[in-house]
């Protein structure tokens, strides 16, 4: 019988899955190329890196900052009275010359009911603004609007005529007084800005001085 040969071994491309083993010169390539794209990489995280580092050491533009409203004690200090003065004349004479035509001149000329619709809509506003701010519920805002409006402009006891009067007069001068002070603060020149570096942050942040 004669001897089995031996069964040869397969050949190299049959151990790498039909692909032709690398020759020297291409595994070099590929070498080459794999450091080359490493490379391209860390310099893209380098200037990368740089553009963050330029754009936190640039200053920060200031934004200007709308005014706090003053406290009240401020609206009436010395210096702010002739503004004070005005606003109550002003808020005072809506409701009285309203109250006046009313009662005294709409009777015998109708057209001075034009000048009533005036003053009961500056008037409305105010007092509306005002409730609203009180107490925190539109329809009770309005509620309170209408009765004193209507208390001013249709009643018949003079007692009670006169004290929507005086409450409407308070409430709109008050009103007008706050109101020309705010005014005077937005128009007020804002402060000027410098910036400031911070190094435990690293960036530069804003400080507001006023000179």
């Amino acid at each position: 019988m004669a001897p089995l040969s031996a069964v040869p071994d397969p050949p190299e491309s049959a151990r790498h899955r039909g692909r032709p083993p690398l020759t020297p010169a291409e595994r070099a390539a590929h070498r080459e190329a794999r450091n080359a794209a490493k490379r391209r990489a860390r310099r893209e995280a380098s200037r990368a890196l740089e553009v963050i580092t330029a754009q936190a050491a640039a200053p920060i533009s200031p934004v200007p900052a709308a005014p706090a409203p003053a406290p009240p004690h401020v609206y009436f200090a010395l210096g702010q009275r002739a503004r004070a003065l005005l606003g109550f004349a002003v808020g005072a004479f809506v409701p009285l010359a309203s109250y006046t035509v009313v009662h005294v001149e709409v009777n015998t000329r109708p057209l001075m009911w034009f000048l009533v619709a005036g003053g009961l809509l500056y008037s409305s506003i105010s007092v509306y603004t005002w409730a609203v701010k009180i107490f925190r519920w539109r329809l009770r805002a309005l509620g309170f609007v209408v009765l004193l409006e209507s208390t001013l402009t249709f009643c018949g006891i003079l007692w009670l005529g006169l004290a929507g009067l005086a409450i409407l007069m308070l409430l709109n001068a008050l009103n007008a007084a706050v109101a020309l002070q705010q005014s005077e603060a937005i128009e007020a020149p804002p402060a000027e800005v410098e910036p400031c570096y911070s190094p435990d942050s690293g960036l530069n942040l804003a400080s507001a001085k006023r000179r």
